[in-house]
């Protein structure tokens, strides 16, 4: 069982990765915390990874201005489906549309559906789901 977990954080807004950020080092469970504010920067940097250095969990937003967070997932269908089925994402949103949990259902790699910011209680349900 891993005892070091590595982390991504996809939100446009610097503040809520910031917050994320502060939570998850409160574990000091994280050998790793990459932030994005660009999803296609995120993109850009997953397309290039091997499976073996994928982020054990991957926190991302619905709603940012270049690209949703389900428009990001289906470009990385689109580029790299292996990698697609290795990731353990969760959604981390502020929206309440009944509709963007119902998409999130359509996705394999999407584990959990967050609303914001993540609580300490909500990390430590994610790490023990993946450390499990």
């Amino acid at each position: 069982m891993k005892n070091e977990l590595s982390f991504m954080l996809i939100d446009d807004d610097h503040v809520f990765n910031f917050i994320h950020r502060k939570q998850i080092e409160k574990f000091e469970l994280s050998k790793s915390i990459k932030s994005f504010e660009s999803p296609l920067r995120a993109l850009h940097f997953l397309k290039n990874l091997s499976l073996e250095n994928i982020p054990d969990i991957i926190f991302l937003d619905i709603n940012m201005p270049e690209l949703n967070g389900f428009a990001f997932l289906e470009k990385l269908k689109q580029e790299r489906v292996e990698l697609l089925n290795h990731l353990n994402v969760f959604v981390v949103t502020s929206s309440l549309n009944p509709e963007d949990y119902a998409a999130s259902k359509s996705f394999e790699c999407i584990k959990g559906y967050y609303n914001k910011p993540i609580d300490l209680e909500k990390i430590m349900m994610t790490v023990n789901w993946i450390l499990t």
